[in-house]
């Protein structure tokens, strides 16, 4: 076991502190411990083709610790049987990141990459399937079906767009079509939950599919006290003793034996000594390559770390000066680059869209900018007004409209950030800036689902659209 102090293979099962260092590693080894179990139970969740249970394991297993390889490659493979190639993707190129030789991932990466054909069609259902969610929240239930039955066609393990498609159906009373539906869905992910409170939505029993049922169904069926199922299947017959097959047996293993004295006897001396000397051989070879992981890791951490203490250090600087623009803009990129680094890009970008950094003096300051600002503004549009409308449906008006204004300055045609606007001023009962709203949506995107309903917006507050 490695040290996460020193860097150095030193630590045993039994070892309470470092060799080397010093360095109490109780709690590490509980730590690296608990993310092995979980991973072992994802795995066992994964053979049994519970897959929802198994990603819950292993999202556990690598908050415990995030570099388990072995959880992460396996998270990507679960994603990858239920249709989730974007996240399988974007576990295996982290794995290929932590540990960049002799890592699975890269097979993985390859083989999905090597067909463009392919992930170019599973972008486009993933952009169809947002459509189609689109359209069914809007009332589009038609255009919806059609998108995924399309969808599901072209891979039927995309468990989200079965989903969807079997609660479109249920909605419209499709009983059959929505049990196909769900039976893909229990065929890939045996133990889905959403799958599950479908089927009791619609008056069937989850525990067997339905066309296994189908095809035992004119099988008696008795239920007795404790509510347990005996199907008779036919009557019994003994079969009576023949005593040839087991002479037979009894042959063969004779046979066996011999042979295995005269012709294999004789070799396992020399290849017990081959085996010793190619396990010793591997054995240096893959601790060489951990020691060769662990330095470009300690690197990269080393590195990064220089680089925040570098941005603090001017920060500090900047304050000690008295230049007050400058340290607001310093604090400004630091704490828009610990967002960054969290993932929270939406929010990065917020903090430095419109950010003057010509007070500070610093390359790396403005390559941290210019790497936030290198993201693409509409998708942190989206994530941002999607916590608007959270807000929104929440009833936290004042949240919802700081929200919904970040998103239209990152992408002033986010229509939808726009239609809510007018929506939240027409609940506060501010008309005149609704109207604005609505008006600017009609005229900016005529043709938009969300223009037909800021007309319908107007109509109620009095307003001519012509």
């Amino acid at each position: 076991m490695i040290c996460p102090r020193c860097g150095r293979d030193t630590i045993t099962m039994k070892s309470i502190k470092c060799s080397r260092c010093g360095q109490y590693v109780e709690v590490y080894k509980k730590i690296l411990m608990t993310s092995n179990r979980l991973y072992n139970a994802g795995l066992e969740k994964a053979r049994v083709r519970d897959l929802s249970g198994a990603v819950a394991e292993l999202e556990k297993s690598l908050k415990f610790n995030k570099y388990n390889i072995q959880a992460r490659n396996l998270l990507g493979l679960v994603y990858y049987e239920m249709g989730e190639i974007v996240m399988a993707l974007t576990e295996w190129i982290l794995s290929k990141n932590f540990k960049p030789n002799d890592n699975e991932a890269g097979y993985y990466i390859d083989k999905v990459q090597s067909d463009p054909a392919k992930l170019e069609m599973t972008n486009q259902n993933i952009k169809k399937y947002n459509d189609a969610l689109h359209a069914a929240k809007h009332d589009s239930e038609d255009m919806a079906v059609i998108a995924l039955k399309k969808i599901v066609n072209q891979n039927p393990n995309f468990i989200r767009a079965q989903l969807l498609l079997a609660l479109l159906y249920i909605k419209s009373g499709e009983r059959s079509p929505a049990l196909k539906c769900l039976n893909a869905v229990r065929s890939i992910d045996i133990n889905n939950t959403t799958a599950i409170r479908y089927f009791r939505e619609i008056g069937v029993k989850a525990s067997t599919p339905v066309s296994q049922r189908e095809v035992t169904g004119n099988r008696k069926v008795f239920t007795g006290d404790a509510n347990v199922e005996v199907k008779e299947i036919g009557s019994y017959h003994e079969e009576k003793p023949r005593a040839f097959p087991f002479i037979n047996v009894m042959i063969g293993v004779i046979i066996g034996l011999l042979v295995g004295i005269v012709l294999i006897a004789p070799t396992i001396n020399s290849n017990k000594s081959s085996g010793d000397s190619e396990e010793v051989t591997d054995y240096g070879e893959k601790l060489a390559a951990k020691e060769s992981d662990i330095t470009s890791l300690k690197y990269q951490n080393e590195n990064l770390t220089a680089q925040v203490q570098k941005l603090e250090a001017d920060l500090k600087e900047a304050k000690e000066d008295d230049t007050l623009s400058a340290a607001d803009t310093y604090d400004a990129i630091l704490k828009a680059y610990k967002k960054y680094t969290a993932g929270n890009i939406a929010e990065a970008l917020a903090i430095v869209n419109e950010l003057d950094i010509s007070p500070v003096n610093s390359k790396i300051a403005e390559e941290i900018v210019n790497t936030i600002k290198s993201e693409d503004a509409n998708v942190a549009s989206g994530q941002i007004f999607e916590k608007g409308r959270t807000a929104y449906n929440a009833g936290k008006y004042d949240e919802a409209k700081e929200f919904l204004e970040e998103a239209v300055k990152l992408n002033p045609q986010n229509y939808d950030a726009l239609y809510f606007l007018g929506r939240l001023f027409h609940k506060q009962g501010d008309k005149e800036k609704a109207v604005e709203y609505y008006k600017k949506v009609i005229e900016e995107a005529p043709d938009s689902s969300r223009a037909k309903e800021s007309a319908n917006r107007l109509k109620e507050l009095g307003v001519s659209t012509e």
